[in-house]
């Protein structure tokens, strides 16, 4: 599959809040709000739907897209359950 460009903009945890996926050679310019950050990058065209459905973070420091981890379950309880 074919690489694209995105454009995925983010809060300050890392969490997804948009992706934009513009034409070949169009300049595009993305302002984000207080506490977010835009991270352009190349990704494969299937990976953009892995973004949009949650699937991944971004690491900021690292300026990376990577894959969210698991959530663990043990020893965490809902506090209103107990």
């Amino acid at each position: 599959m074919a690489k694209v460009r995105a454009l995925v903009v983010h809060d300050e945890l890392g969490r997804i809040i948009s992706i934009a996926r513009p034409a070949k050679d169009a300049k595009v310019i993305i302002s984000s709000p207080e506490g977010h950050a835009v991270l352009e990058t190349e990704v494969e065209e299937d990976m953009v739907y892995e973004l949009v459905a949650g699937a991944h973070r971004v690491d900021a420091q690292a300026q990376a897209i990577v894959a969210n981890a698991p959530e663990s379950t043990s020893g965490s309880r809902d506090p209103q359950q107990q």
